[in-house]
Order: structure tokens, then sequence, then C-alpha cells
């Protein structure tokens, strides 16, 4: 049986910042009846993709055609070293570097050549956020951290700017995970600072208004027919941000303390500490995708970008 801490040295080995390993099983009751929920309220928004395949969703053994059962879980920090200056347009800084799927599938490749190298029969299948599974609760379970108020996972040493990538393998590996106590206790900074009134009770998040779901899930999730009627997303003020949001992270006490990212894909992009709204909108398609050939702001398109550029000029004028 492979040892935790021959995984977390070879996590640590292939790049992550930290690393776990939890035997699978069925969700609990309560957290799929908050998730249920959650998707009846229609606070997924246009995401679709978040109803389909509910039994693997409520059980992740099922995500591999053998079974899985462990879960090696691992975070990859993207707290940056260096900031956009703040009269710039402003990307989330986890789209500061290259696209976090790229940047982390290879490196749990690379880790689980590791295991297999140790232990040849094992099987395993990497998951970066492409797969129905809930992997902030797996992460947590795994004892890397707790689950937020924003629903984001806080680790002590690395906050919530973080990156969670999973492996799933077909043995039980040795598990030593303790799920650590939330530490949030009656701080509600997250809650207050949110500009769209978009985070709810137990860790929820109506993506509706969302400034993150608003800026760049929208253009490839957008809502349709009597949700597109109803939705909020136009009722709200519009920050500076044109792609994602770091409003509830910048607020929360546990990111001042975490220490910055010193990952060279996670580091800005050059071009984004000089583009200005009048450069977004006179952007061609060429220099777009010569730029963010590599970047998750891609996902957005260069229309996208540019709607929500204007959206910031009509909300400050």
């Amino acid at each position: 049986m492979l040892t935790s801490d021959f995984i977390q040295s070879a996590a640590r080995s292939a790049g992550f910042d930290a690393c776990g390993a939890v035997v699978l099983s069925a969700l609990p009751d309560d957290v799929l009846r908050n998730f249920d929920e959650w998707i009846r309220r229609s606070y997924h928004a246009g995401m679709r993709y978040m109803e389909r395949h509910p039994q693997k969703r409520a059980d992740p053994r099922l995500l591999m055609k053998s079974g899985a059962r462990t879960a090696v879980v691992t975070l990859f920090s993207y707290k940056p070293q260096r900031r956009q200056p703040p009269h710039l347009p402003q990307v989330s800084c986890y789209a500061y570097g290259i696209d976090y799927h790229e940047a982390l599938k290879q490196k749990l490749w690379t880790l689980l050549a590791a295991l297999q190298a140790e232990q040849p029969a094992l099987r395993g299948r990497t998951l970066v956020d492409t797969a129905p599974l809930q992997e902030r609760y797996w992460a947590a379970a795994a004892g890397l951290g707790w689950l937020g108020k924003n629903g984001m996972l806080i680790s002590k040493e690395l906050g919530s700017y973080t990156f969670i990538g999973v492996l799933l393998l077909s043995d039980e590996v040795e598990s030593v995970a303790k799920p650590l106590k939330n530490r949030c206790g009656s701080c509600t900074r997250c809650v207050n600072a949110c500009p769209a009134g978009a985070i709810l009770d137990s860790g929820r998040v109506n993506a509706r208004r969302c400034l993150s779901y608003r800026t760049v899930e929208k253009y490839s999730n957008p809502l349709q027919g009597d949700e597109a009627s109803v939705a909020e997303d136009e009722k709200t003020a519009t920050p500076r941000y044109v792609f994602g949001c770091d409003i509830c992270q910048e607020a929360c006490p546990w990111n001042e303390r975490a220490k910055t990212a010193a990952h060279d894909e996670m580091q800005i992009l050059p071009q984004l500490l000089t583009l200005t709204a009048a450069d977004w909108l006179a952007m061609s398609a060429e220099e777009f995708d010569k730029i963010f050939e590599h970047s998750p702001i891609k996902r957005a398109t260069l229309q996208g970008m540019k709607e929500n550029v204007r959206a910031t000029e009509r909300a400050e004028s």
C-alpha cells in the first residue's frame, strides 16, 4: 500500500503545494440535499452541465469504470506576486497566467506516473474541474482546508487562492486525512463585500448574480427563456472586473496571511499590466489569439471581453 508520506513527497516533486488522500464513499445526504436545492433554485444559472450525471456526482467511485477507491487531492497556489494596476480593467488573478487546466493536468500525470512506478498495477484518472465531482468537498475531506461562506476551499497556509486537482486511484492508499475545523466563525467579510449580493447561506452562491458568471460563464453557458427574463445580472453595478472576480477573496482575512505563488505558470502576463479599456476595445482577433493562446481569458472570447469592458464603462459614466 502506498504510504501518505510517499504520496505527499511525490506530489511536491510534481509541483503541487499541498496534497491529501481520502478513501472514497457516497456523498453524505446533507451535502446532496444542499446541492440539489441549489440546482432547484436555478442558482447554477446557465451551467446546465451541473445537472448531468447525478449518480456519479453522488458517488465518485463510479467515475472510473473499474471503480475508484481513493482520491488524491492536490492544491496549486495562484496568489499573485504582482497585481494589475488598479486603474486598469481588472482580471481575476486566477487568469493571470496559463490556463490552470493545462498546468494541473500535466502535473497530475507526473504524479500518477510516480505512484505507478512504485505500484505498477495501479490505475488512475486525472480530474481538473471537468467531471461531476465535488472537488471542494473532497479537498476538505482530505484535510486540506474547510469550506468558507463563499463556497471556496480555505487552506490555513494558502488561503483560497488555490486550484484543486484530483487523482482518482483504483486501489486504497494510506490515508491520514483529518478534516479541519471550520475557522470562519462569525466572520462575514466575504458576504458583505460581494457587490452583487451573490453569496447566500451554507456556502452557496447565486451564479445569476455572481460577477464571475456574468463576465465568463455566460458566454459559453447563457441563460435562456424564462430564466433570462428574471436574471438579476443586469440589476447590479459592475465593478472594474472584466473577467472573473476576486472581491470576496480579497475580503477574506485568511488570504491576507497566505503566501504568494512562486510558480512560473501563474505569473502575470506582461500585457495585463498595461492593457487599458481603449486597448481592449481596439484589440483585433489576431492580437487576442496571440496574447491569450494559453490563457483562461480565451473562454470569454474577444467579443465577450469587449462587452465586459463596455459594461464597466457604462457603470462608471
